[in-house]
């Protein structure tokens, strides 16, 4: 009756274990962001914030992937002059969200007001924005043939090239992952491909195709690689493989960008 040896019996002998093959799952766990109910309470993730920022143009989000709801938290406060919009955001190590527009680097309080850090000779077509452990800003394009990767000095806005993206372009996005892995979404034949950037050299390698287009936001968040698109869908990606799964699609919404999470 208590096959993990957690100390709880197992619901099928009465017990109140939810799932006595894993034994971090018990009624004495403690919830954490995830698809799981760990403590057998019939909720999931109970009094805990499981969300990350999306944006649109001109519009900041709040995604929970696991209660699948978007929650709009303004329109963003940027200077008259940035006609172009938001073009992407992401959280620094200070967990300041930062995002970068067509001439400006900048900071959004959590309400979305914008303050400006640097302006900036945006490359053309820049289209991702990523913040790795050590504060670095890297920038991709989809610039056809062109399309490079970038950093940006936070101090000054000054840009330098990282390096060529050929034979890949960016469909939307660029992410660092926890061990800093720099990942990107680009074109494909039909569908979006999820790349490894080299974040040191800027060169690429196919991870797999995600069977979805459009993908213009990504998320490392809980754990976990999420993705958002231009039709308002939120998808789980595989960082592995780079299969994606629909979660769940908001119709109303419209999705250009997404930060970490966590």
């Amino acid at each position: 009756c208590d096959s993990d040896d957690d100390g709880f019996e197992a619901e099928r002998c009465g017990g109140d274990d939810c799932d006595d093959r894993r034994r971090a799952i018990n009624p004495s766990a403690n919830e954490y962001c995830s698809f799981t109910d760990e403590n057998c309470n019939g909720a999931n993730n109970e009094g805990l914030d499981c969300t990350f920022f999306a944006h649109s143009d001109r519009e900041l989000f709040r995604i929970d992937p696991f209660a699948q709801t978007v929650h709009s938290v303004r329109n963003l406060n940027l200077p008259d002059a940035e006609r172009g919009g938001l073009l992407d955001i992401d959280i620094d190590p200070n967990g300041e969200l930062i995002g970068v527009t067509r001439s400006g680097l900048f900071s959004f309080d959590r309400a979305g007001n914008a303050t400006p850090l640097a302006a900036v000779n945006t490359p053309e077509n820049t289209n991702g924005l990523a913040i790795d452990s050590e504060g670095r800003i890297f920038l991709t394009q989809n610039n056809g043939a062109s399309s490079s990767a970038f950093t940006i000095d936070r101090g000054s806005g000054a840009v330098a090239v990282l390096g060529a993206l050929a034979p890949y372009e960016s469909s939307g996005d660029c992410v660092v992952l926890k061990d800093d892995s720099l990942l990107m979404t680009a074109r494909g034949d039909g569908e979006d491909i999820l790349i490894v950037v080299n974040s040191r050299n800027a060169d690429t390698e196919a991870i797999g195709a995600m069977g979805f287009i459009k993908i213009y936001g990504l998320s490392a968040s809980f754990g976990f690689l999420f993705g958002v698109t231009d039709e308002g869908r939120v998808l789980l990606i595989d960082a592995a493989t780079g299969s994606a799964t629909q979660l769940f699609q908001d119709q109303n919404r419209r999705f250009w960008g997404a930060a970490n999470g966590d």
